[in-house]
């Protein structure tokens, strides 16, 4: 293994660190606390970060702006008004921060294996330092390159599946408001117009938090599932013992 390998196996992983750390950044850069409402204000939505509702509220009159049998979907729509602020300010911010000349300036400099000649900003030169490898105690080269093989073979049947997204459904504790969620999206509200007539908006809210709350638990423990359906293939594990092994070529003979 020559030097051009090792090089290329660091600025490989260096350009992931620095991709995940823009990511993160981008992240921070998400309007918080985003609200929105029907046209006729009867229902209010407000966003968490993980772009799913932090909560539905319907106004105090709200049998007065809505009839019960549209309630389900103006939740919908008051939740679309809110997902469209919400993606009008992250423009906005994405624009005065300049993220798409760091992200093509990133690009750049990883297809070119060099500096880029881009001006850069101070945020995007600060220099991210590559894992630890001191404590890493590698097992033979044959073993790695055989887990590693496995790995990168189940990674590429995974990406040759295109999954389903998925998807939780949420239910009050009567079941008279139904919510169907997918990650970071609210696909669905379903209310049972009968019950809804009957209700004051502490009643309807009430049934709204049990089913957002009994939504987001459902979608955790699927997510949780699905991560660790790959968690096995420890591929960040591999490449830091192929890493440490290729930076010390006497383990190349062991």
């Amino acid at each position: 293994m020559d030097d051009e390998f090792i090089g290329g196996l660091q600025q490989f992983q260096q350009h992931a660190l620095k991709l995940q750390n823009m990511m993160t950044n981008m992240q921070n850069q998400m309007p918080q606390g985003v609200e929105g409402a029907d046209a006729q204000g009867a229902v209010t939505v407000r966003l968490a970060s993980d772009g799913l509702p932090e909560f539905i509220k319907a106004a105090s009159d709200w049998q007065r702006r809505q009839p019960p049998e549209a309630i389900g979907a103006v939740v919908s729509e008051a939740y679309g008004a809110a997902m469209s602020v919400q993606m009008e300010g992250l423009s906005r911010a994405f624009d005065d921060a300049g993220w798409r000349a760091k992200a093509d300036q990133l690009d750049n400099s990883f297809a070119t294996s060099g500096p880029s000649t881009a001006p850069e900003t101070p945020s995007a030169t600060t220099e991210i330092p590559g894992p630890d490898l001191r404590y890493v105690v590698p097992r033979s080269l044959d073993e790695v390159t055989e887990d590693a093989l496995a790995a990168f073979s189940a990674v590429e049947q995974l990406a040759g599946e295109v999954p389903e997204p998925v998807r939780a459904t949420g239910r009050s504790t009567a079941h008279r408001v139904v919510l169907t969620v997918t990650k970071g999206a609210l696909l669905s509200c379903e209310v049972d117009p009968q019950w809804a007539a009957r209700q004051t908006s502490i009643g309807l809210n009430q049934a709204f938090d049990e089913a957002l709350t009994d939504a987001r638990d459902k979608l955790s423990t699927l997510e949780a599932a699905a991560e660790d359906s790959t968690a096995n293939l420890q591929l960040g594990g591999l490449l830091n013992e192929a890493l440490a092994i290729l930076s010390d070529p006497r383990r190349l003979t062991e």
